[in-house]
């Protein structure tokens, strides 16, 4: 924080041709980053990789919060260090203390083995290991393709629920004699 003695001086100190910017704690509290890179690890293994063209990082101790505005691609590791799965959208947030990330717009999980998950708005809660939405969501796996409402699976993509399904489940024809 400036004391404001400081403040006093620099207020008493014009240049008659070009006024000085204003400091607000807000702009010291706001880190931008361009092309960024997050590695995301546990007992050094690589858990998640976030990748986006703009971050911004709110360093305020009351809420401190990643801001991705111009879209993000999260790659999510096995133990083994193969991809298991890519979540991409065209807006972001992570808030660091409630361990929570929303992602919203054009939001797409693909699963290597478990399919694809799209809807307009999926929220993550990292604690409990579970990712929501209410929004209308879309689920192709194979052939079928399911769509509803209030989704919600295990950041694996591997177990999930979907109320008020509709969708086409392809059946095998038997023969009956």
């Amino acid at each position: 924080m400036i004391p404001l003695s400081i403040l006093a001086v620099l207020g008493a100190c014009k240049n008659e041709q070009m006024d000085a910017p204003t400091i607000t704690r807000d702009n010291l509290s706001i880190e931008k980053g361009k092309d960024v890179e997050i590695i995301y690890s546990d007992s050094a293994q690589v858990k998640v990789r976030v990748t986006g063209p703009t971050m911004f990082y709110y360093t305020d101790r009351g809420n401190p919060r990643q801001e991705f505005t111009e879209g993000v691609k999260a790659y999510f590791y096995d133990p083994l260090q193969n991809e298991q799965s890519v979540l991409t959208g065209k807006y972001a947030i992570r808030d660091e203390q409630k361990h929570r990330v929303i992602v919203r717009d054009s939001v797409v999980w693909l699963s290597q083995r478990d399919g694809r998950l799209e809807t307009s708005e999926l929220i993550w809660d990292e604690t409990a290991n579970v990712i929501r939405s209410t929004r209308y969501a879309t689920i192709t796996r194979g052939k079928e393709v399911i769509r509803g409402f209030n989704f919600e699976t295990n950041d694996k993509l591997t177990k999930w629920k979907i109320k008020n399904p509709t969708g086409e489940v392809p059946v095998q024809e038997k023969q009956f004699q």
